[in-house]
């Protein structure tokens, strides 16, 4: 019942695209066609990564490109990059969609479209917990250097706010934790709810120190397509909007232990 009422407000909005691909635009027109959406993702654990043991991918946004499938009968094709190759590759046409949890900022929006937010994030700062830093200041020092994952919102935020600090980008968010663990990065900068289940974690470890009001900065999380792939967004946005009056992003967050502030926002 719930699937065809989701068809229902998709053909709407679409114009009649889930059932005649004519009207729908050249992008959802293919995948409508091949019944295939192609999906870049980036591994990042409880929300998308690939499991060791059964190879899946599992987390949030695992679960929730599944459901798109389950829901819409198109099948869904995950594609696994880096997430400094996310942007590059889908102006490539390696993927139609990136879904992983992107940051939407104005610098992304001038090469690729965001669709509806469906969770939020900030920016905090991950030491070591022999570490006796409390503010950003205690970190931004001569010498210090901060690791970060290339690409990502936390790259950028983390280049404004560090301005004596050395800012080291790697390529994925293993190795740059790594870096503070074992003393050669003073601190990792990520998004608050990684930062925070790392932390819990690892307890004898590492620590979370989060920013303060006015250096703090909030990004929403949301599916990103080219500019030519407006009729895919507006899909998108569609499922979106449909899964919030569900509540089904409040389940998702509950199922994988993860805060509901990643829901609310700040």
């Amino acid at each position: 019942m719930f699937r065809h009422m989701l068809m229902g407000i998709l053909t709407i909005v679409l114009g009649s695209a889930v059932f005649d691909s004519a009207e729908a635009g050249p992008t959802m027109d293919r995948i409508i066609a091949e019944q295939k959406l192609v999906v870049g993702v980036a591994p990042w654990n409880r929300f998308v990564l690939k499991s060791p043991k059964t190879g899946e991918f599992e987390g949030m946004i695992a679960d929730d490109i599944r459901n798109i499938e389950a829901t819409t009968g198109i099948k869904v094709e995950f594609m696994n990059s880096t997430w400094s190759g996310l942007i590059a590759g889908l102006q490539a046409g390696k993927w139609d969609v990136i879904m992983t949890g992107l940051g939407a900022t104005p610098q992304r929006a001038a090469a690729i479209a965001f669709g509806d937010p469906y969770g939020y994030l900030s920016s905090t700062a991950m030491i070591r917990a022999d570490n006796s830093a409390k503010t950003a200041t205690d970190l931004d020092v001569e010498g210090n250097v901060i690791s970060v994952v290339g690409g990502t919102a936390a790259h950028k935020f983390a280049e404004r706010v560090f301005t004596k600090a050395k800012v080291t980008p790697l390529t994925d968010t293993g190795a740059a934790v790594l870096e503070v663990m074992q003393g050669r990065a003073t601190a990792y900068v990520g998004d608050s709810i990684s930062n925070n289940l790392r932390a819990t974690e690892r307890p004898d470890e590492l620590r979370a120190l989060e920013f303060p009001e006015g250096v703090a900065e909030w990004t929403s999380m949301s599916h990103a397509v080219r500019y030519d792939s407006l009729d895919l967004l507006n899909f998108l946005n569609t499922y979106t909007r449909a899964m919030k009056l569900q509540g089904w992003y409040h389940k998702l967050a509950k199922k994988w232990e993860l805060p509901m502030s990643l829901v609310t926002g700040p």
